[in-house]
Order: C-alpha cells, then sequence, then structure tokens
C-alpha cells in the first residue's frame, strides 16, 4: 500500500508541472482568440455601418482591447460589443508597436503601418500581426 501511496506521489510530481504550463499555454490562446474575436468585430462593424471604426488595445495600465466606431447619426463615438479585459480574463499581459488600430468603411486598414501584439504569460509568449490593410495571421 505505501508503495502504490510513493508511486502516486512522484506520479504526481513529475506531471504537474507540465499540467500547469499547459493552463499557462492554454490562457495565452484564449486571449489570442479574444483578440482575433475582436479584430473580426472591428472589420465587420465597419463594413455594416459604412463607418470608420477602430480596434483600441490599451496595455499601458490596464490590458484591454475593444471596438469604437463613429456613431450613425450626431457625433462622438460607440462602443461596440464588450470591452475585451484579457488581464483579468486570461491573466496575460501584451505589448503592442501601435495603440488603435483603424478601418475603413470596406473594412480594410486605414493605418499605413500594422501592429504586433506580442501576448505573454509566465514565460509564454505569442505573436499576432496585423497588416497595414488589417489582415490578421498567428
Amino acid at each position: 500500500m505505501v508503495i502504490v501511496v510513493v508511486l502516486i506521489g512522484v506520479l504526481t510530481a513529475v506531471a504537474l508541472p507540465f499540467f500547469r504550463r499547459s493552463t499557462v499555454r492554454a490562457d495565452v490562446s484564449g486571449a489570442m482568440d479574444a483578440v482575433s474575436a475582436v479584430h473580426a468585430v472591428a472589420k465587420a462593424t465597419a463594413i455594416q455601418r459604412g463607418r470608420t471604426t477602430r480596434l483600441v488595445m490599451e496595455h499601458s495600465s490596464a490590458y484591454k482591447v475593444w471596438v469604437i466606431a463613429t456613431k450613425v447619426t450626431g457625433t462622438g463615438v460607440d462602443t461596440i460589443g464588450r470591452v475585451e479585459d484579457l488581464g483579468s480574463r486570461f491573466g496575460v499581459t501584451y505589448t503592442t508597436t501601435r495603440d488603435t488600430l483603424a478601418f475603413t468603411p470596406r473594412g480594410i486598414g486605414a493605418d499605413p503601418s500594422g501592429t504586433t501584439m506580442i501576448i505573454s504569460k509566465g514565460g509564454i509568449l505569442d505573436t499576432l500581426t496585423i497588416s497595414a490593410a488589417g489582415r490578421l495571421s498567428r
């Protein structure tokens, strides 16, 4: 009986770091999926409303991503969908080369250059690139 308990303890000690690392990978992957979804919303909203939209990536104090669009009537902007708080939802941090990306009413990027976003957690890094034309690649 003692041998069985010792074997279970050894196997757990060997497997636990692997499981911990896989949950960190899942968090980074989930954050990448969330950014991809918000990017798709930004492009679709630009086409649907026939207005300029912006994908906002705040990383100075909080790690949030959201879409804003010019209002159809009047002036100002609307927040489209929900604000994705990647820091609290997935526990990740990220850096970007730009804070905001604009999309034309045709859903094409309106900025002269794209951006690169590096999402990280616990030593796991993943990179997402959005071209100047607005195409996302992972």
